[in-house]
Protein backbone atom coordinates (compact mmCIF):
# COMPACT_ATOMS: atom_id res chain seq x y z
CA UNK A 1 0.00 0.00 0.00
CA UNK A 2 1.60 3.33 -1.05
CA UNK A 3 2.34 5.98 1.51
CA UNK A 4 0.05 8.98 1.72
CA UNK A 5 1.56 12.49 1.74
CA UNK A 6 3.38 13.45 4.93
CA UNK A 7 1.04 16.31 5.73
CA UNK A 8 -1.85 13.82 6.02
CA UNK A 9 -0.05 11.93 8.75
CA UNK A 10 1.04 15.18 10.40
CA UNK A 11 -2.58 16.30 10.69
CA UNK A 12 -3.44 12.94 12.21
CA UNK A 13 -0.91 13.48 15.00
CA UNK A 14 -2.22 17.02 15.49
CA UNK A 15 -5.78 15.68 15.77
CA UNK A 16 -4.72 13.10 18.38
CA UNK A 17 -2.89 15.78 20.36
CA UNK A 18 -5.86 18.16 20.22
CA UNK A 19 -8.35 15.53 21.39
CA UNK A 20 -6.16 14.27 24.24
CA UNK A 21 -5.19 17.77 25.37
CA UNK A 22 -8.86 18.77 25.40
CA UNK A 23 -9.80 15.72 27.47
CA UNK A 24 -6.99 16.31 29.96
CA UNK A 25 -7.97 19.96 30.31
CA UNK A 26 -11.76 19.65 30.44
CA UNK A 27 -12.18 16.49 32.54
CA UNK A 28 -12.06 17.65 36.17
CA UNK A 29 -9.36 16.23 38.44
CA UNK A 30 -10.91 15.60 41.89
CA UNK A 31 -7.77 15.97 44.02
CA UNK A 32 -6.05 18.70 42.04
CA UNK A 33 -2.65 18.73 40.37
CA UNK A 34 0.65 17.94 42.05
CA UNK A 35 2.51 19.96 39.39
CA UNK A 36 1.65 22.83 37.09
CA UNK A 37 -1.47 21.73 35.09
CA UNK A 38 -0.11 23.06 31.79
CA UNK A 39 3.17 21.15 32.17
CA UNK A 40 1.44 17.92 33.20
CA UNK A 41 -1.17 18.04 30.42
CA UNK A 42 1.33 19.05 27.75
CA UNK A 43 3.87 16.45 28.90
CA UNK A 44 1.23 13.69 28.93
CA UNK A 45 0.03 14.67 25.45
CA UNK A 46 3.54 14.73 24.00
CA UNK A 47 4.50 11.39 25.55
CA UNK A 48 1.28 9.78 24.29
CA UNK A 49 2.04 11.11 20.80
CA UNK A 50 5.53 9.62 21.07
CA UNK A 51 4.04 6.26 22.09
CA UNK A 52 1.67 6.38 19.10
CA UNK A 53 4.51 7.35 16.76
CA UNK A 54 6.85 4.58 17.95
CA UNK A 55 4.10 1.96 17.97
CA UNK A 56 2.85 2.93 14.50
CA UNK A 57 6.39 2.82 13.15
CA UNK A 58 6.99 -0.59 14.72
CA UNK A 59 3.69 -2.01 13.41
CA UNK A 60 4.10 -0.17 10.08
CA UNK A 61 0.73 1.49 10.42
CA UNK A 62 2.30 4.94 9.98
CA UNK A 63 1.98 4.91 6.19
CA UNK A 64 -1.39 6.64 6.19
CA UNK A 65 -3.15 9.24 8.30
CA UNK A 66 -5.98 6.84 9.06
CA UNK A 67 -3.44 4.24 10.19
CA UNK A 68 -1.98 6.72 12.67
CA UNK A 69 -5.43 7.66 13.99
CA UNK A 70 -6.46 4.02 14.40
CA UNK A 71 -3.18 3.22 16.16
CA UNK A 72 -3.79 6.04 18.64
CA UNK A 73 -7.33 4.82 19.27
CA UNK A 74 -6.11 1.25 19.63
CA UNK A 75 -3.54 2.22 22.29
CA UNK A 76 -6.13 4.29 24.13
CA UNK A 77 -8.55 1.34 24.24
CA UNK A 78 -6.20 -1.58 24.86
CA UNK A 79 -3.05 -0.32 26.58
CA UNK A 80 -2.97 -1.69 30.15
CA UNK A 81 -3.13 1.14 32.63
CA UNK A 82 -4.44 3.61 30.05
CA UNK A 83 -6.67 5.07 32.76
CA UNK A 84 -3.49 6.24 34.51
CA UNK A 85 -2.94 8.66 31.65
CA UNK A 86 -5.65 10.78 33.25
CA UNK A 87 -4.15 10.78 36.72
CA UNK A 88 -2.29 13.91 35.61
CA UNK A 89 0.57 13.45 38.03
CA UNK A 90 4.12 12.12 37.99
CA UNK A 91 2.91 8.51 38.16
CA UNK A 92 0.93 8.67 34.92
CA UNK A 93 3.67 10.63 33.16
CA UNK A 94 6.36 8.18 34.31
CA UNK A 95 4.28 5.23 33.10
CA UNK A 96 3.96 6.80 29.66
CA UNK A 97 7.70 7.51 29.48
CA UNK A 98 8.63 3.93 30.31
CA UNK A 99 6.04 2.52 27.90
CA UNK A 100 7.58 4.58 25.12
CA UNK A 101 10.94 2.96 25.84
CA UNK A 102 9.70 -0.52 24.91
CA UNK A 103 8.89 0.05 21.20
CA UNK A 104 11.92 2.36 21.01
CA UNK A 105 14.34 -0.34 22.17
CA UNK A 106 12.69 -2.97 20.01
CA UNK A 107 13.13 -0.76 16.93
CA UNK A 108 16.72 0.11 17.89
CA UNK A 109 17.69 -3.55 18.00
CA UNK A 110 17.42 -3.89 14.21
CA UNK A 111 19.37 -0.65 13.69
CA UNK A 112 22.22 -1.82 15.91
CA UNK A 113 22.83 -4.73 13.54
CA UNK A 114 23.84 -2.15 10.91
CA UNK A 115 25.44 0.59 13.05
CA UNK A 116 27.88 0.80 15.93
CA UNK A 117 26.27 3.49 18.18
CA UNK A 118 29.54 3.69 20.16
CA UNK A 119 28.98 7.33 21.07
CA UNK A 120 25.57 6.46 22.55
CA UNK A 121 26.61 3.53 24.75
CA UNK A 122 26.08 5.48 27.98
CA UNK A 123 22.69 6.76 26.78
CA UNK A 124 21.52 3.27 25.77
CA UNK A 125 22.65 1.94 29.16
CA UNK A 126 20.80 4.69 31.06
CA UNK A 127 17.60 4.24 29.05
CA UNK A 128 17.75 0.47 29.53
CA UNK A 129 17.93 0.95 33.30
CA UNK A 130 15.10 3.50 33.26
CA UNK A 131 12.83 1.38 31.07
CA UNK A 132 13.24 -1.86 33.00
CA UNK A 133 13.11 -0.25 36.44
CA UNK A 134 10.10 2.01 35.94
CA UNK A 135 7.97 -0.39 33.88
CA UNK A 136 8.16 -3.42 36.17
CA UNK A 137 5.48 -5.32 34.26
CA UNK A 138 7.75 -5.86 31.26
CA UNK A 139 11.21 -5.82 32.82
CA UNK A 140 11.99 -9.52 33.02
CA UNK A 141 10.47 -10.61 29.64
CA UNK A 142 12.17 -7.70 27.86
CA UNK A 143 15.53 -8.39 29.53
CA UNK A 144 15.37 -12.11 28.73
CA UNK A 145 14.34 -11.45 25.13
CA UNK A 146 17.19 -9.03 24.48
CA UNK A 147 19.71 -11.35 26.11
CA UNK A 148 18.44 -14.30 24.04
CA UNK A 149 18.51 -12.38 20.75
CA UNK A 150 21.86 -10.73 21.39
CA UNK A 151 23.65 -13.97 22.24
CA UNK A 152 21.88 -15.98 19.53
CA UNK A 153 22.38 -13.58 16.63
CA UNK A 154 25.73 -11.98 17.34
CA UNK A 155 27.84 -13.85 19.88
CA UNK A 156 31.09 -12.70 18.27
CA UNK A 157 29.96 -9.07 17.99
CA UNK A 158 28.14 -8.85 21.34
CA UNK A 159 30.74 -6.51 22.84
CA UNK A 160 31.52 -4.71 19.57
CA UNK A 161 28.07 -3.17 19.13
CA UNK A 162 25.45 -1.58 21.37
CA UNK A 163 23.91 -4.90 22.35
CA UNK A 164 25.79 -5.16 25.64
CA UNK A 165 24.83 -1.72 27.09
CA UNK A 166 21.18 -2.40 26.25
CA UNK A 167 21.23 -5.86 27.85
CA UNK A 168 23.27 -4.61 30.82
CA UNK A 169 20.85 -1.73 31.32
CA UNK A 170 17.87 -4.08 31.32
CA UNK A 171 19.66 -6.45 33.71
CA UNK A 172 20.47 -3.65 36.17
CA UNK A 173 16.94 -2.23 36.01
CA UNK A 174 15.41 -5.67 36.40
CA UNK A 175 17.60 -6.40 39.42
CA UNK A 176 16.62 -3.09 40.99
CA UNK A 177 12.96 -3.91 40.39
CA UNK A 178 13.38 -7.30 42.05
CA UNK A 179 15.16 -5.76 45.04
CA UNK A 180 12.67 -2.94 45.58
CA UNK A 181 9.35 -4.61 44.73
CA UNK A 182 7.24 -5.22 47.85
CA UNK A 183 5.91 -8.58 46.64
CA UNK A 184 8.91 -9.79 44.68
CA UNK A 185 10.91 -12.94 45.27
CA UNK A 186 13.94 -10.96 46.38
CA UNK A 187 12.03 -9.26 49.18
CA UNK A 188 11.87 -12.57 51.12
CA UNK A 189 14.65 -14.59 52.80
CA UNK A 190 16.76 -16.51 50.28
CA UNK A 191 16.26 -19.88 51.99
CA UNK A 192 12.48 -19.49 51.57
CA UNK A 193 12.47 -18.43 47.92
CA UNK A 194 12.71 -21.80 46.12
CA UNK A 195 10.20 -23.87 48.15
CA UNK A 196 7.77 -20.99 48.44
CA UNK A 197 8.03 -20.23 44.72
CA UNK A 198 7.37 -23.85 43.74
CA UNK A 199 4.47 -24.04 46.17
CA UNK A 200 2.93 -20.83 44.81
CA UNK A 201 3.22 -21.65 41.09
CA UNK A 202 -0.24 -23.32 40.77
CA UNK A 203 -1.90 -20.61 42.88
CA UNK A 204 -0.21 -17.75 41.03
CA UNK A 205 -1.04 -19.29 37.65
CA UNK A 206 -4.70 -19.72 38.54
CA UNK A 207 -5.05 -16.19 39.95
CA UNK A 208 -3.24 -14.58 37.00
CA UNK A 209 -5.24 -16.53 34.39
CA UNK A 210 -8.50 -15.62 36.12
CA UNK A 211 -7.43 -11.98 36.09
CA UNK A 212 -6.33 -12.14 32.45
CA UNK A 213 -9.70 -13.52 31.36
CA UNK A 214 -11.22 -10.30 32.72
CA UNK A 215 -9.03 -8.14 30.47
CA UNK A 216 -10.35 -7.36 27.00
CA UNK A 217 -6.97 -7.23 25.25
CA UNK A 218 -6.00 -10.75 26.38
CA UNK A 219 -9.38 -12.28 25.56
CA UNK A 220 -9.55 -10.73 22.08
CA UNK A 221 -5.93 -11.63 21.28
CA UNK A 222 -6.44 -15.25 22.34
CA UNK A 223 -9.74 -15.53 20.44
CA UNK A 224 -8.34 -14.17 17.16
CA UNK A 225 -5.12 -16.19 17.45
CA UNK A 226 -7.10 -19.37 18.16
CA UNK A 227 -9.35 -18.73 15.16
CA UNK A 228 -6.38 -18.18 12.84
CA UNK A 229 -4.63 -21.35 14.01
CA UNK A 230 -7.47 -23.44 12.53
CA UNK A 231 -7.10 -21.79 9.12
CA UNK A 232 -4.21 -22.54 6.77
CA UNK A 233 -3.77 -18.96 5.59
CA UNK A 234 -4.20 -17.84 9.17
CA UNK A 235 -1.33 -20.07 10.31
CA UNK A 236 0.85 -18.65 7.55
CA UNK A 237 -0.05 -15.14 8.70
CA UNK A 238 0.78 -15.93 12.33
CA UNK A 239 4.15 -17.33 11.28
CA UNK A 240 4.82 -14.25 9.20
CA UNK A 241 4.00 -11.95 12.13
CA UNK A 242 6.17 -13.98 14.51
CA UNK A 243 9.14 -13.79 12.13
CA UNK A 244 8.79 -10.13 11.25
CA UNK A 245 8.25 -9.07 14.87
CA UNK A 246 10.57 -11.62 16.39
CA UNK A 247 11.63 -9.44 19.35
CA UNK A 248 8.11 -8.70 20.55
CA UNK A 249 7.05 -12.28 19.93
CA UNK A 250 9.83 -13.40 22.25
CA UNK A 251 8.76 -10.82 24.85
CA UNK A 252 5.23 -12.21 24.75
CA UNK A 253 6.49 -15.79 25.12
CA UNK A 254 8.76 -14.92 28.05
CA UNK A 255 5.94 -12.99 29.73
CA UNK A 256 3.87 -16.21 29.69
CA UNK A 257 6.83 -18.34 30.85
CA UNK A 258 7.63 -16.12 33.85
CA UNK A 259 3.95 -15.54 34.65
CA UNK A 260 3.53 -18.52 37.07
CA UNK A 261 6.53 -17.34 39.09
CA UNK A 262 5.17 -13.78 39.37
CA UNK A 263 8.65 -12.54 40.44
CA UNK A 264 7.47 -8.93 40.63
CA UNK A 265 4.00 -9.64 41.96
CA UNK A 266 0.74 -10.81 40.38
CA UNK A 267 -0.41 -7.35 39.26
CA UNK A 268 2.86 -6.73 37.41
CA UNK A 269 2.72 -10.18 35.80
CA UNK A 270 -0.78 -9.45 34.47
CA UNK A 271 0.31 -6.01 33.24
CA UNK A 272 3.30 -7.48 31.41
CA UNK A 273 1.25 -10.11 29.59
CA UNK A 274 -1.42 -7.57 28.61
CA UNK A 275 1.14 -5.03 27.43
CA UNK A 276 2.73 -7.45 24.97
CA UNK A 277 -0.70 -8.82 24.02
CA UNK A 278 -1.60 -5.28 22.97
CA UNK A 279 1.20 -5.26 20.36
CA UNK A 280 0.35 -8.78 19.21
CA UNK A 281 -3.30 -7.82 18.76
CA UNK A 282 -2.28 -4.71 16.83
CA UNK A 283 -0.17 -6.83 14.46
CA UNK A 284 -3.09 -9.25 13.99
CA UNK A 285 -5.50 -6.41 13.26
CA UNK A 286 -3.11 -4.83 10.76
CA UNK A 287 -2.46 -8.01 8.80
CA UNK A 288 -6.15 -8.96 8.79
CA UNK A 289 -7.03 -5.49 7.48
CA UNK A 290 -4.39 -5.79 4.75
CA UNK A 291 -5.73 -9.21 3.78
CA UNK A 292 -9.28 -7.88 3.60
CA UNK A 293 -8.10 -4.93 1.52
CA UNK A 294 -6.29 -7.23 -0.94
CA UNK A 295 -9.42 -9.38 -1.34
CA UNK A 296 -11.53 -6.33 -2.13
CA UNK A 297 -9.04 -5.20 -4.77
Amino acid sequence: MPKKPKHTRTWSYIAIAAVLMSMLTLIPKPWGYTWNPIIINLGTTLMFLLLVYLTAKLARTDRTGSGVLLTGLFIFLFCPGAENFFLRDEQGLMALCSQCMVPFFISQYTRIRRKEFKTFYALMLAMGIFCSYTHSGVTIPLCLSFLWMSLRRSRRQFFKKAYWPMVLGFAIGTTLSLLTADNSLMSRPIEDILPETIHNIPINTLVILNTLWDTKVFVIAIAITGYMIYEYNGRKMLLRIARRHYALTLCLIFSFITMPLAPLGIDNAVTGVCFFCMFWLLFLAKYMAERYWEKRI
